[in-house]
């Protein structure tokens, strides 16, 4: 058999061979318990053996009520049948299967019970996954299609609101006619129920939503019981060592759009399908959260997808369409209370972590990175307070690769969460600060190897300039904006290099004002742009209403005006303006000298800067005194390792190769390092050419 249909009833499927053409009608029988389990409703060929479709037993018990009694009777009538036992319906207590729309767990179903028979005498398989993926659906939806496989029973036991143990003794009672004796402990009478157990073949029992193993291990049937297979729903991980887990994540994005469809109708959804689309992904495919899209719009005909769609970025979880289950439903509960449940659980220092965590971008989460906020003696801490927590209860995703992140609609309840901490604007700050001091290290020559290591903090980055710009301080507002910028352009992605700077200077103005030593960062930020791409008539007029506005607040005199100025002077060297570049770059020096002194980085690179422009003039001496004169500064200053040093030495070798290409190695000095580096770089010149 190739399993049922997600029709309601279902269909048995039977493969190829399984009936011949013309056995229409005719019974069919169990393999496992030579039983009569339903009738062959049609053949797929007439001519050949290519299985066909089956009404189930029970389905056809349930529709005629009346057949059971009438085929009682027929056997009393014939002595032929004496002996035989009559068709009897499975005893179980399922909850009523309300879900009119089941899709997309046609596989889950199947691969749910390989593992469950696959597990041997005595199996425990935990369905385990975060709240609203619909782990108790998939239980009831199992327990309903292979009723058939479990003729010994099936016991259906709510683990969350009652004692389960109290719940097997009462249907052993009810349904199976058992006396377990009242005079001795619970755990005795459910063991009796295990050993009197009546009838023949394995029996299902079902344990839904377990938030403590502990409060149903000695409720569990004995294990020299083989006939029994034992299934739990839990959101917790790693419930025990005997236990087999069964990871339910949520749809595909197919299969949630047809779960859309099932409920609101094809029509409606094709007519604003790009909007269905994106309601699928706007509940991260959630089926408890498109259950609740789905009956809401079907129970508002005239509502379009498009209102809808308004009305949960407005209002989040606290949407109408979110608060309650319907009718339609096996869940009872809205994703807020869902949600609820787990949060109840955490210890005051889950709590807190899971509300940090709600902070960082909708992506994977560094570890590294999530936990910079504690100490190293507190480390430990923290992992097990994820591991035993966070994770157990499903509210964090392990993606692997010390990777985690936090489902869209989770997110969306914990910063609710959030919102109803008294400490919630410090915290924020603290992601901030974070996020600033990742940002601070991206410049505008971010190396290959940075941006790799920043790829996954990226995104967190992103978040504080959408969501959290408002608790950054005014000294590190800007640093977000400009190394998103420089780590895009840095990988020639310039479209979003451009749109982070463009972002950064609205930004900045938004929260300054017109004229703000940050807004001509900005400002500067963009002319820099241009002005990499040569695109020189773009950047000149930004470069020069960066430099007045800056002069304009900060006088004439200061570091910050200094710098403008040698980012025009660059800008006039790279289009051959050497006298007007010169002019600035002399002015840029004496603003570093007179603020700074002569022994200051700053005054170097001033140094190092008036060099590359004599370079590019042909005045190589001059070029080398300035080169020698920044070299010193460095070597004393920042000492010899520095970056700053080495930069310097490589540009005191460039300018020596410079001038032997351009046969005026004789203009250099007789400095014992230039007279040491002319033939060492000659030969490796002549080298090349060979």
């Amino acid at each position: 058999m190739e399993g049922t249909t997600g029709d309601n009833p279902p269909y048995l499927q039977l493969t190829l061979g399984n009936v011949l053409p013309g056995m229409s009608g005719g019974a069919l029988l169990h393999r496992e318990t030579g039983q009569v389990c339903g009738m062959l409703k049609f053949t797929r060929d007439e001519h050949s053996v290519m299985g066909g479709g089956g009404v189930m037993g029970r389905t056809i018990a349930q529709c005629i009520p009346e057949i059971i009694a009438a085929e009682r009777q027929f056997h009393e009538q014939d002595d032929r049948w004496q002996g035989a036992k009559p068709f009897q319906p499975i005893v179980e207590n399922l909850p009523q299967n309300k879900a009119q729309a089941f899709t997309g767990r046609e596989k889950a179903l199947g691969d749910l019970h390989t593992k469950i028979k696959a597990g041997g005498a005595v199996a425990i398989t935990s369905i385990r996954g975060m709240g609203g993926v619909g782990k108790t659906e998939l239980a009831l939806q199992y327990a309903d299609r292979y009723r058939d496989r479990y003729p010994g029973g099936i016991c259906w036991l709510t683990a969350r609101e009652s004692n389960v143990g109290t719940g097997l003794v009462q249907f052993a009672k009810s349904r199976l006619g058992l006396t377990p004796p009242d005079d001795v402990d619970l755990s005795l009478q459910v063991a009796h129920c295990w050993q009197a157990w009546p009838g023949v073949g394995d029996v299902l029992v079902v344990y839904d939503d377990v938030t403590d193993y502990r409060l149903i291990e000695a409720y569990l049937p004995l294990r020299h019981r083989q006939r029994f297979r034992t299934l739990l729903t839990t959101r917790m991980q790693n419930v025990a060592t005997t236990v087999t887990d069964f990871e339910l994540e949520t749809l595909t994005p197919a299969a949630a759009l047809e779960l859309l469809v099932a409920i609101v109708g094809v029509e409606r959804i094709e007519a604003e399908r790009q909007i269905a689309e994106a309601l699928c992904e706007r509940v991260g495919y959630l089926p408890l959260g498109l259950e609740l899209l789905g009956y809401f719009l079907k129970n508002k005909p005239r509502m379009s997808l498009a209102k809808l769609q308004q009305r949960l970025e407005k209002n989040r979880l606290n949407a109408k369409a979110f608060q309650a289950a319907h009718p339609g439903m096996t869940a009872k509960l809205g994703v807020y209370e869902a949600f609820e449940l787990s949060w109840a659980e955490l210890s005051e220092a889950g709590q807190g972590m899971a509300c940090w965590l709600s902070l960082f971008g909708l992506a994977p989460i560094p570890w590294g990175l999530a936990a910079a906020r504690v100490n190293e003696e507190e480390q430990e801490d923290w992992d097990d307070t994820r591991d035993d927590e966070l994770l157990k209860l499903s509210l964090l995703q392990d993606l692997g690769g010390d990777s985690y992140q936090l489902h869209q609609l989770v997110r969306e309840f914990l910063l609710a969460k959030l919102e109803e901490q008294g400490g919630k604007e410090s915290l924020k700050e603290a992601y901030c600060g974070l996020m600033v001091s990742m940002a601070r290290g991206i410049g505008q020559s971010a190396t290959q190897e940075l941006t790799q290591q920043l790829t996954l903090v990226i995104p967190h980055i992103e978040e504080v300039t959408r969501q959290w710009k408002d608790s950054l301080s005014d000294e590190n507002f800007l640093y977000p904006f400009s190394g998103l910028t420089f780590f895009y352009y840095s990988q020639g992605i310039y479209d979003l290099g451009f749109n982070w700077a463009v972002e950064g200077l609205d930004a900045t103005k938004e929260r300054f004002g017109d004229e703000h030593p940050s807004v001509a960062t900005s400002v500067n930020n963009l002319a820099g742009l241009y002005d990499s791409q040569g695109r020189y008539e773009e950047a000149e007029p930004l470069y020069q209403q960066a430099l007045a506005m800056l002069k304009k607040l900060l006088g004439d005199e200061h570091p910050d005006v200094a710098t403008s100025v040698n980012n025009l002077a660059a800008l006039y060297r790279s289009q051959g303006r050497y006298e007007e570049a010169e002019v600035l770059q002399q002015k840029s020096l004496e603003i570093h000298r007179q603020v700074l002194g002569e022994h200051h980085p700053s005054f170097a690179i001033s140094l190092a800067n008036l060099a590359s422009l004599y370079v590019q003039k042909g005045d190589f001496s001059e070029a080398e005194s300035f080169l020698y004169q920044a070299l010193q500064i460095f070597q004393q200053v920042v000492g010899p390792e520095h970056p700053y040093t080495k930069e310097t030495f490589n540009r005191l070798i460039n300018l020596i190769a410079t001038a032997i290409q351009a046969n005026q190695a004789d203009t250099l000095s007789d400095h014992p390092i230039t007279q040491d580096l002319i033939p060492k770089i000659h030969a490796a010149l002549e080298s090349q050419t060979e």
